[in-house]
Parts: structure tokens; sequence; C-alpha cells
């Protein structure tokens, strides 16, 4: 089964080591011998603003190339927040002495009394003690080991080599079973290459930086964590070693910085790892999430293919829209050259209407004098008949006529009325049609105005058809041109979706899943409460847990350099 590979990024570690204060801590005096199964007694620390001193320590470890230890000097730095005279200090050391301040000590048993005076004591003292993590470097030049002493001035493909042995433990009892537990160390190593000698470097469980002049490389292990966890080899590799591949010429080597810390550790929220129902909560939402992930790029994949299938229909259509965007725009063309003359044409049949609109009252008002003078006349010429009828009007002449006509029967004056009748009837009939005429020619009138308005909005409609073909034209062209690159790119896309749901896939089977499968959650978490608490236990290298503190380990091997000739 391949491995899934669990590796954080030294960068992301730096972030967490900053929050942490590059502080670790190590309890020497308590490693076991490789191989012992003796546990390791983790003293709790006091705050800094506790009853004594506040221990800030740095242990400087000066290796060969190899890693293999040559020195090791310890700097404490004891703290006096309360400003007391006298300040017992329980570490064990040699050739102690004070670096900063003249303060002045007495033995006192293995440690001493410091003549602090109110003050802080700055001091430094060499240990031979067993370091708790054991640093080793190994090198290969074209695939064979090779000491360093003999790389110097070699040139090829070298392979160097940072392993890192955690040799700190406690047992602790995990689920009724007694269980080896490391104190949990970060080992972050920084090398500085020269890049006018190293090419093409290849770098394992760390990250490759270039300034130009410089290369950098800074790794990750944490030693011992997976076995503490409790974790299947076979499913899970954490970082516990940095390994630098390059083609190098004329080969030389800067000195390497090795710092070793466990103090973000015991950062950890042991009472949030003890809710085991919470972390199955929180796996099981990852679980949703994760399907609802696959689900997603699925389906992307998927449409991109399809997308991409559809690509060459996507250009013939946009062939046939860039023909008919040409056949658009001599239509609109044509409208505007139509809709201008609609609009200069109903301008002047407004003009003619309005004209005539003006004289309909006039000819309505000529007709309507006629029509009395007619009835006046028709009224004179029955008076000198001897008949005597009301006077007449436009509304009852027909009436009156008509009843003056019965009452004579059948005689000459009957048929003189009937025909003064019909003489009226036609001139009434002709002023009617007259007033309709007016009417209308006022309704034309308005109508025309109407025309003219729309046809002054139909030709600023036509300009902007016009111009909108003209930019769509335009459009068209530049989709035509961008054709190819978008077709390329929709195939890269789609590309890019298969990797990524490929990889989504793998991830979700190698690693999702592995720890969804992982067993017993109770077990894990009670596990990384016992790893934190080993970590927040380890406050000393030198000795004197009882006065609280911090330790941080720095390691640094001797540069490989060529015999001067």
């Amino acid at each position: 089964m391949k491995k899934t590979s669990v590796k954080l990024t030294a960068l992301g570690l730096s972030g967490a080591l900053a929050l942490g204060g590059v502080g670790g801590a190590v309890c020497a005096r308590a490693v076991s011998a490789p191989g012992s199964a003796a546990p390791v007694t983790l003293s709790a620390a006091e705050p800094a603003s506790g009853p004594a001193a506040y221990r800030d320590e740095t242990v400087y470890v000066l290796a060969g190339p190899d890693g293999a230890v040559e020195k090791i000097i310890v700097s404490d730095w004891l703290k006096n927040p309360e400003g007391l005279d006298r300040l017992e200090d329980a570490a064990v050391l040699d050739q102690v002495e004070d670096v900063k301040g003249g303060a002045a000590f007495s033995p006192d048993g293995p440690g001493r009394i410091w003549e602090a005076n109110g003050g802080d004591v700055y001091s430094q003292g060499t240990s031979d003690q067993d370091l708790p993590v054991e640093v080793s470097v190994r090198y290969t030049l074209d695939g064979r080991p090779i000491d360093p002493e003999q790389l110097a001035g070699k040139s090829g493909r070298v392979s160097i080599r940072f392993e890192y042995v955690n040799r700190q433990y406690q047992e602790v009892s995990i689920g009724g079973e007694t269980e080896r537990i490391c104190v949990p160390f970060a080992m972050i190593t920084a090398v500085a290459l020269d890049s006018g000698r190293f090419a093409n470097v290849d770098v394992a469980n760390g990250r490759l930086c270039n300034d130009g002049d410089r290369l950098a490389v800074v790794g990750l292990a944490l030693p011992g964590l997976r076995e503490s966890l409790g974790l299947d080899e076979e499913d899970f590799d954490l970082p516990e070693y940095l390994e630098i591949t390059a083609d190098v010429t004329d080969f030389r080597l800067e000195t390497t910085f090795t710092a070793a810390v466990c103090e973000p550790f015991a950062r950890l929220d042991t009472e949030k790892l003890s809710d085991a129902e919470g972390l199955g909560d929180a796996l099981a939402e990852l679980e949703d999430a994760m399907n609802q992930l696959l689900d997603g790029s699925g389906r992307l994949y998927d449409g991109l293919e399809e997308l991409l299938e559809k690509s060459g229909g996507l250009a013939s259509g946009v062939e046939q829209l860039a023909g008919g965007a040409d056949s658009l725009q001599s239509g609109a063309d044509a409208l505007q050259s139509g809709a201008a003359q609609l609009k200069d044409g109903s301008a002047a049949l407004q003009a003619g209407l309005d004209q005539l609109a003006a004289q309909n009252d006039t000819l309505n008002g000529g007709a309507e004098q006629m029509f009395q003078s007619l009835l006046d006349s028709a009224a004179r010429q029955l008076t000198a008949a001897g008949v005597q009828v009301p006077e007449l009007t436009a509304d009852n002449y027909a009436q009156v006529l008509d009843g003056a006509a019965a009452s004579l029967g059948d005689s000459p004056a009957a048929r003189q009325i009937a025909g003064v009748k019909a003489s009226l009837d036609s001139c009434h009939a002709f002023c009617q049609g007259l007033r309709q005429y007016a009417d209308g020619v006022a309704q034309a009138s308005g109508g025309a105005a109407e025309l003219a308005s729309g046809a002054e909005g139909v030709s600023q409609g036509a300009d902007t058809l016009s111009q909108g073909a003209a930019q769509l034209g335009g459009g068209i062209q530049s989709l035509q041109s961008s054709l190819p690159a978008l077709t390329d790119g929709v195939a890269r896309l789609c590309d890019g979706a298969g990797e990524l749901d490929d990889g989504l896939r793998e991830f979700n089977d190698k690693g999702v899943r592995k720890i969804l499968d992982a067993g017993d959650l109770t077990d894990l978490a009670d596990r990384l409460e016992a790893m934190s608490k080993a970590a927040d236990g380890c406050r000393s290298f030198a000795g004197g847990n009882e006065a609280g503190g911090q330790v941080k380990f720095l390691y640094r091997t001797a540069p490989i350099t060529a015999e001067e000739p």
C-alpha cells in the first residue's frame, strides 16, 4: 500500500513556532538510553509570575559535519520577577560562569546559589549529558556514501541527509495498556547553499528558497510522533528526516543550524482533545464536506468536457452569427434611411393637415348659414302658398313639412312642399357630410402629429439600432479572433479539472478515508493529551525544573571546506 504523506511545510511550521516563541522543552536528565523501557520523570513547571526565578535556557550543540557532538554549551537566563537577593540554581553544569553583570555564586550540592541582588542572572556552562534528540548527517556522491572531509572540492550528484532520532519518552497508560509516548520535538533545519555551486536542487521534507546568490533550504521533521500517536507506518508517513540532493561543482557547505523545540505541542487544548464525541462529529462533517467536494469536482469536469466537445459547434455558430450580424447591419442602415424619410414625410403631412383643419370652423359656419337661408326661403314659399307652419329649423323641418304635405292630400301644394323638402334634405346631407369631413380632417391632423412623433422615435431607434449593430459586428469579430485561444483554454481547463478530480479522489481514498477509518478516536485523543503533557513537563536540559521556564535547542554543524593549498 502506498503511504499517505502527512507532511507539514517548513513555512507553515515557522508560523506556529513564531506563535510559540520558538520555545521548546527538553528534559535531557530524564532521557532513557536507546532500547530502555525506564519511564522518564517529568516535573510540572511554575509560571513566570511564581515565587521562584524563571529559567530561559538555550542549549548550543556544537557538532562536526556529520552531526557528531563535540561540545554542549548551556546558556541560562534566570529571570528574577520578584527582585530576590539570592536565586537557587539546580542546573547540573560544568565550568559555570556569569556572562553579564558579574554575579557571584556559591556551590550548593550539584547546583549553586547566585547573589542576584534583585536582578536577573545570566550564566553559561558546559554539559556532557545525553541529548534528547540525536542529529546525524550523511553524505553520498553519485549514489555512494562518502565522508564529509573527503567530499570537499568534489563535483557530482550529492545527497545530504539529516536524520533525527528521538531518545526521550515516557510510559503512560492508554486504554488500559502501557504505551511509550515520545516527548514531541519539531526539528527545523536551515541550510544555506551557494547557487554558484549547487544546481537542480531537490528537497524532501523541506522547502527551497532562492534569493539569487544563495539557496536556502528549510526542513521540518517530527521524530517519534507517528509512533506516539499509534499511527500505521504503511498509511501515515510523518517526516523524520531532511534530504537535499543537487548537482554540485567544487563542493563546499556552510555551517548548518537545527532548532529543536516542543513548547508548541504543549499548547494543545487538552480539554478539547478529550472530547472524542466532538472529534467524531467533526470527522463526520469532514466526510460530508469531502463527498460534496468530490461531487462538485466531478460535475465540473463533466461540464468542461461537454463544453470542449461543443467548441467546434460554437465556432460554427459564431460564423453564422457573424453573417447574421452583417445582415442586421445592412437592414439597420436601410431602416435608418427609411426612418429618416418617414420622419420628413410625416412632418410635411402634419403641416398640410394642420392647414386644412384651420379652415374647419369657416366651412362649417358657411354651410350652416346656407342651410338656414334655404329654410327661410322654404318658409316664405309655404306662406305664399297659404300654408302656415312653425319656424323651420335643421332639427324640425322634415317633420313639419311631412305633416303639412299630408294635410293637403294629393294636391299641387302638397307636391310643392315635397319638392321643397327634397331640396332641403339634399342640402342638410351636404352640411352633415361637410361637418364629418371637418371632423375627419381634425382627427387626421392629430394622427399626423402622433405619426410625426412616432417617426421621430423610429428615427432615433433606427440610429441606435444601426450603432448597436455596428458594435455587435465588432464584438463578434473580436469573438471570432479569440475563438482559438478560447478553445485551447477550455481544453487546458478541462485537463486541469480532470487532474483536480483525480487528485481529490486520491486524497480522499489515501488521506481522508484513512483518517475516518483510523479507529478509536478516544485512543488518539488520549495519546495527544499525553503527548501535550509530556511537552509541557519539559522545561530544562541542565536540570532545575523546580524553577520553571523553557528551553531551546540549537544544533550547529561545522562547515565543509577544501584545504588551503
